[in-house]
């Protein structure tokens, strides 16, 4: 089993493509719903350039059933929550991609 441990409450695991956090796991692909203030299952941070725990590929149709594709929405029933921060510690650094393959890369 590959793991990747950040903090000592955030552990990646590539080859089932999840995140624990605090006991929970999370999958690291499905459908995702953005909170804007309060509490959400991921602290997410935004990166452009250099390395990036995962490289996430939004898409509209369909199901997100691949490592990283995430179906953003905002009603009904979601696999996890983020709120995007722009500084300060997060739970995993993303990259947002339009082609190739999304995943884990570290």
């Amino acid at each position: 089993m590959s793991l990747v441990a950040f903090a000592d409450d955030v552990k990646i695991d590539k080859e089932n493509c999840t995140i624990t956090k605090d006991g929970k796991t999370y999958p690291l692909y499905g459908e995702v719903k953005v909170v804007e203030a309060g509490s959400a299952d991921l602290t997410v941070k935004v990166v452009n350039g250099g390395s990036c725990d995962l490289e996430v590929k939004v898409i509209n149709n369909g199901t997100a059933s691949s490592c990283g594709e995430w179906k953003m929405i905002t009603s009904g029933t979601c696999d996890f929550t983020v709120r995007f921060v722009e500084s300060g510690s997060a739970d995993i650094e993303i990259k947002f991609i339009e082609n190739g393959t999304s995943g884990i890369y570290r």
